[in-house]
């Protein structure tokens, strides 16, 4: 065996310095970037809660103007809640409790004082300390709002009230293109003087000393002689609310409601069914021991002009035609509901109540709330024909069909 020692030449001797000197400069450059990029994050991670904090909207989080009164702040939290109940939809829990912070800051006055000029961040540092600190649980406050009870789970949950229905017909085009109505009704509202308290003031509102503020008493009735029994009936003296009211409100005179003008947008979309509902949630009468019920809309279609008709996702018409175009052929143009023509082409001979198909020129097919293509449209021919034949064309028909006209010495005369 050879061993081989096989030696790099080395570096000559005027540029080993400098090299050295280079990879020094290396190793500082990089020690300076990592301590930058260190100091960035830092920063960046000290801040993210500040810019968490700032990025929140409770306005935005509630759907309301910043200048909404407490009414307004109560009524969007009522609806809202009740759509993003964790009992209902266990995956908006964070949006809920979001939905509750933003509730508990903006209907205290002086925490809203406090959001409106320093965020989020200065109510929570104020809230530190304070010596009850932090927001309540978003449970609670739900319970709270719609007087306790165990929420979507049975208990003493809020009743909803009536519904109101409304039917309203449209033309079978508005079915077929869409259209938007504003509906106009009158609604029931918690009067926002008082805010449904039906008092002049708060300190107007008493507890019942009849019943102990419980809404019921108990009564014991005689029956016969040596026999008694207890009744539970509700308070004749505050009628069942446990409250008594000593002023009442100067503008509701304690109805606690008052009736104003809603209106909503009622919007038929291409496809929808005849008979379909539209649902309004909480858009009903209100009330002060009931959320609101809904407003329903049943939707009817008439009959439009061309005297289309609808079967699913299909339209038929009739079409008529004269004798020439039965026998020789045609090209016609049918005006739709929306207004584009649709082009209507035979060659041949076309038998009275002869169907064509026409595809693609249906309704709207509707699946997941959008527009996935049209049905078919079927056009049926009737063969229009003269009321009388005379001169040229009696006599080149006569030449045509080999045969004369009848006369009418040779027929009855319709009666």
């Amino acid at each position: 065996m050879v061993d081989l020692d096989v030696r790099l030449p080395a570096e000559p001797a005027a540029q080993a310095p400098e090299l050295k000197s280079q990879r020094r400069r290396i190793r500082r450059s990089t020690r300076t970037l990592a301590m930058m990029f260190k100091l960035v994050l830092f920063v960046a991670l000290a801040l993210l809660p500040a810019l968490v904090q700032a990025a929140r909207d409770f306005y935005k989080v509630l759907d309301v103007d910043k200048s909404a009164s407490d009414r307004d702040i109560k009524r969007a939290y009522r609806k809202r809640a009740q759509k993003i109940h964790p009992d209902k939809h266990p995956e908006k829990q964070d949006e809920f409790v979001e939905l509750s912070e933003a509730y508990q800051v903006l209907i205290d006055p002086e925490l809203r004082k406090i959001y409106d000029r320093h965020g989020a961040d200065g109510v929570k540092r104020h809230q530190q300390g304070q010596a009850a600190g932090g927001s309540q649980d978003p449970f609670d406050v739900f319970r709270h709002f719609f007087g306790g009870g165990d929420a979507f789970g049975g208990g003493d949950f809020v009743r909803k009230g009536p519904n109101k229905n409304f039917h309203l017909q449209f033309d079978l085009a508005d079915f077929y293109k869409g259209r938007k109505l504003g509906l106009s009704y009158d609604r029931e509202v918690l009067c926002s003087t008082c805010d449904g308290s039906g008092a002049k003031s708060k300190s107007d509102i008493h507890t019942c000393e009849a019943c102990q503020g419980r809404g019921i008493r108990l009564v014991r009735q005689q029956i016969m002689p040596g026999f008694t029994t207890t009744a539970q009936v509700t308070c004749d003296q505050c009628g069942g609310q446990g409250k008594v009211i000593k002023h009442v409100c100067g503008t509701c005179h304690g109805r606690k409601l008052k009736t104003e003008k809603a209106e909503i947008q009622v919007e038929v979309e291409p496809g929808m069914q005849d008979g379909e509902d539209i649902t309004f949630e909480g858009e009903s009468d209100e009330g002060p021991d009931f959320e609101p019920g809904d407003v329903i809309v049943k939707l009817s279609a008439t009959r439009t002009k061309g005297d289309f008709r609808r079967r699913n996702t299909h339209l038929y018409t009739t079409f008529p035609i004269g004798l020439d175009d039965a026998l020789l052929g045609f090209e016609h143009t049918l005006e739709h509901m929306d207004g584009h023509n649709v082009t209507l082409k035979r060659t041949g001979v076309t038998q009275p109540g002869f169907v064509q198909t026409v595809s693609e020129e249906g309704m709207p097919i509707r699946e997941n709330g959008a527009v996935h293509g049209h049905g078919d449209l079927f056009v049926e021919y009737q063969v229009v024909l003269p009321e009388r034949v005379d001169g040229d064309l009696r006599t080149a028909l006569q030449r045509v069909f080999g045969r004369k006209a009848s006369t009418s010495r040779d027929t009855h005369e319709e009666l």
